[in-house]
């Protein structure tokens, strides 16, 4: 079966046409016919004041934003010059108080789509194994229920295409001890309001967690909602690209899907 991975990043190394092509090959040796590339928007100087804080948030993305975000959308445009099957997206963190000056940022540039990412409450990077220890002190259903608050924010922005490991508030094995069945049914209610795709992600089974992004209780909502899904695999090196599609086929095929999104 021939796949195409949309979540992919290449932040591990330089902005080349060489760096893009080991990703195509590696991809291809899984049946990945189309990568997109989608690089965190926080690598990047332009977007930087999108994660300003006086606390951790800000000092960690100020270390973090070294790249220019022109090298990378020429890199990738030039690659699609040259015929090789790639298109050019972003993966943005919604931060609520920045809602639309993200807006206007993601706007500016001409991606073929934007994946919408919950990765921070507050200063709390809950998913940054430098956190971990902060999660010790933390009320886990709270957590739980802001992390979605902000989610179904971001959903309701209208800002993103597809959102990405929508319940990756798991990350490190931490649960929730309340039923999150009315949590899961406003997400993918909301989501098929506005349209939304929702990735299953391969990546949580390279994460402590050992699943993929969603949960079986979330999929099931998301299929009662006729929610639209997308396979990727979030790799960070050419390696992981189209990694355990296999499982994830059979995943969302077990909620009854019978075909897989993807972006002209």
């Amino acid at each position: 079966m021939i796949f195409r991975d949309y979540h992919v990043h290449l932040e591990n190394g330089p902005y080349t046409i060489d760096w893009i092509k080991r990703f195509i090959e590696e991809g291809a040796k899984r049946g990945i016919v189309e990568i997109g590339f989608s690089e965190h928007g926080h690598r990047f100087v332009q977007a930087k004041g999108l994660y300003r804080s006086s606390g951790f948030r800000g000092q960690w993305t100020a270390g973090e934003a070294t790249k220019n975000i022109e090298e990378y959308i020429d890199i990738v445009e030039k690659a699609k010059s040259m015929g090789l099957p790639v298109k050019l997206g972003i993966e943005m963190d919604y931060i609520p108080e920045y809602e639309d000056e993200i807006r206007e940022f993601v706007d500016k540039y001409p991606f073929d789509y934007v994946l919408g990412a919950v990765h921070w409450i507050g200063d709390f990077g809950f998913d940054n194994p430098e956190l971990l220890e902060e999660w010790n002190s933390r009320n886990i259903d709270k957590t739980y229920l802001e992390y979605f608050d902000i989610l179904l924010k971001a959903i309701d922005s209208g800002i993103f295409d597809c959102i990405v490991h929508p319940d990756v508030i798991k990350v490190f094995g931490h649960r929730a001890m309340f039923d999150m069945n009315q949590t899961y049914k406003r997400v993918a209610e909301a989501m098929k309001k506005r349209g939304l795709c929702a990735e299953v992600s391969t990546a949580g089974l390279r994460k402590p967690v050992a699943e993929i992004y969603p949960s079986p209780g979330m999929m099931e909502h998301f299929a009662a909602c006729n929610v639209p899904v997308m396979i990727n695999s979030d790799a960070h090196i050419p390696e992981d690209v189209g990694r355990d599609f296999d499982k994830a086929l059979d995943f969302v095929k077990h909620y009854g899907y019978d075909r897989l999104c993807y972006f002209d």
